[in-house]
């Protein structure tokens, strides 16, 4: 299956449809409530440890800044240790699920933040990158543990609802990293069965490398840069390294959706260049969507 809209032929496809030849209505664009449209994003946003203006004290308000300028509806993170998201409390619009990676309970998280009075959250979970998935392990060779956090969510506005697979795959092990992918596919066909699904998170990966290639492989996800109604904005590239001119910027960090999921745009936020202050060392992504 391909992606809904192929970018190269995003022109010609404007061309027809203000021309009357590709009906809206055909395309269910006259359908579209805005209220209904969510806004989410994957962000890795950088664990403590770094000083000066890259110090997390510091690096809060930012984010804080970055999530609300942006209006995001739900974001998933990567990296973020108990302490940190004690401290993202702050905003208070949000709550998230997710447990720690390491099993006591200062470990980092793969949470998911969703606005609380949008959201219900009906299910959710956790499994590890590992041959024991059901308890904090290493997996293949991986330098640190890796998990996954899961949710099955409604949105109240339209009723709809969806799951939300985040994960943060290892950055030393390649081994790890396929392996992560073949367990990632195998987990959102037994946990999802077949629901609109949305995968998040940092994979290490860059979209020619095969631990992306291998999540492509058989369509049940789709990269959603490469089908985005409409051209992405921002950077290409997501992880950034504090560069503030984001030049070498590498794209790491996706979101995958299941194909009747519309991507209505796309967008890598360099907030932290516009405004000359650092949130993290990676730029956060976002999606506009209509789930089915």
């Amino acid at each position: 299956m391909k992606c809904f809209i192929n970018k190269k032929y995003y022109f010609l496809f404007l061309i027809l449809l203000f021309a009357g030849e590709l009906p809206a209505k055909s395309l269910n664009l006259d359908k579209t409530k805005p209220e209904e449209i969510i806004r989410l994003a994957s962000y890795n946003i950088r664990t403590k440890g770094d000083k000066g203006d890259k110090a997390w004290e510091v690096r809060l308000n930012a984010l804080v800044d970055v999530v609300r300028r942006n209006k995001f509806d739900m974001f998933a993170i990567q990296e973020g240790r108990t302490s940190q998201l004690k401290d993202m409390m702050i905003l208070n619009e949000f709550s998230y699920i997710g447990r720690d990676r390491d099993g006591d309970d200062k470990g980092e998280h793969c949470a998911i933040y969703y606005k609380k009075d949008r959201f219900k959250v009906l299910k959710h979970g956790d499994f590890w990158y590992s041959e024991t998935p059901g308890i904090p392990s290493y997996g293949w060779g991986a330098r640190c543990r890796r998990i996954c956090t899961w949710g099955y969510f409604k949105d109240l506005r339209s009723g709809k609802k969806f799951y939300v697979f985040n994960s943060h795959t290892d950055h030393e092990a390649t081994e790890a990293r396929r392996q992560s992918s073949f367990m990632l596919l195998e987990q959102v066909r037994k946990i999802a069965k077949g629901k609109p699904t949305f995968c998040t998170g940092d994979f290490n990966a860059t979209p020619d490398e095969e631990p992306i290639q291998l999540l492509l492989k058989d369509n049940l996800l789709l990269d959603s840069y490469e089908c985005t109604l409409t051209p992405p904005k921002g950077p290409s590239g997501s992880f950034y390294a504090y560069n503030k001119t984001g030049n070498t910027a590498k794209r790491i960090d996706f979101i995958f959706v299941t194909p009747k999921i519309k991507v209505l745009s796309y967008h890598t936020i360099d907030d932290d260049i516009k405004y000359n202050k650092y949130s993290s060392d990676h730029f956060p992504v976002m999606v506009e969507v209509l789930p089915k």
